[in-house]
């Protein structure tokens, strides 16, 4: 059998021949016209570790393993009696100070009525003084009255824009709690599948805790690796098959997505005994079109078509 995507021996039914008894290894792929190998089933878009990004008591878990989820799916309810008691109290400052400010409203109508009152006094006084029907005095009393009032309207005002900008204050604060609360609710980024929850109800979480394995919804792939002695015959769209290491079936088809541009040390099938350790190799994602899918992080054998 020819060894070079993973090194992993083929069976006689799968029509390869076994490269302990070729000497030149070139005449096989010219012949056989492929490269076998191992690769590994992954999702196109790799398996994500989920964190909790927020902090508390899990009270439930909302999704099992092997769940299909949709995006801003609940998966978990985290403990918020401290946030919503937070949050409570903000809104109830909140209707304290719109009170305060219906108030405000409510004295500078008031001091608006008197000093008109006054400034009709004080004009009425003008014409009186002008003909020498009321003192001096009497006119400066009035004058003084409507400036008087005229003052207390400015400060009525400005209390009432302090209310307001403190009512905009308390407005933040309650969004600010509002978000806090709804960080506490954790739920899917993308649509996809839960493949494996890691917590359990009861266990405190933080921000950076891993709470499920999660495989974001799209295709699989065949991920591989091309040793560098075979690395330049491998073209984005060659064909692929998919092959069972247990039975032989062919489970899927598919073609090659996607080729790294430079080689790189061995990262998959290390536990391997004949692998060579001064060896490089190339990437290759084998995208599954078709067929019986394998399940995602079995280890399976791949054939890539070079023609």
């Amino acid at each position: 059998m020819l060894l070079s995507c993973g090194g992993e021996e083929k069976k006689e039914e799968q029509k390869v021949l076994n490269a302990s008894v070729v000497s030149d290894t070139s005449k096989v792929l010219a012949t056989n016209d492929r490269i076998v190998g191992v690769a590994r089933i992954e999702p196109e878009d790799g398996i994500t570790n989920l964190t909790a990004g927020t902090s508390g008591k899990i009270l439930s878990i909302n999704v099992d393993d092997n769940q299909q989820v949709t995006k801003g799916q609940a998966l978990l309810e985290v403990e918020v009696s401290v946030e919503n008691a937070q949050l409570a109290q903000a809104e109830s400052k909140i209707n304290t100070q719109q009170a305060v400010i219906e108030a405000n409203k409510a004295t500078i109508a008031a001091l608006k009525v008197n000093l008109k009152n006054a400034q009709d006094t004080y004009n009425r006084n003008l014409q009186l003084f002008q003909g020498k029907a009321v003192t001096k005095e009497t006119l400066d009393n009035s004058k003084a009255s409507m400036d008087k009032l005229a003052k207390d309207v400015e400060a009525a005002e400005a209390n009432l824009n302090q209310s307001n900008a403190r009512i905009n204050e308390l407005q933040a604060d309650i969004n600010y709690y509002r978000t806090v609360v709804n960080q506490k609710k954790i739920s899917a980024p993308l649509a996809g599948k839960v493949l494996n929850v890691l917590v359990k109800a009861g266990e405190y979480v933080n921000n950076a805790t891993q709470i499920a394995e999660f495989a974001p919804e799209g295709s699989l792939i065949a991920k591989t690796e091309v040793d560098e002695l075979f690395a330049e015959k491998i073209q984005v769209g060659q064909k692929a098959t998919i092959i069972s290491q247990t039975t032989g079936e062919q489970l899927a088809e598919g073609k090659v997505s996607f080729a790294a541009d430079y080689l790189k040390a061995k990262s998959l099938f290390k536990d391997q005994a004949t692998e060579q350790e001064d060896r490089r190799v190339r990437e290759v994602h084998i995208k599954l079109e078709s067929g019986k899918m394998p399940l995602i992080g079995s280890r399976v054998d791949c054939m890539i078509y070079l023609k």
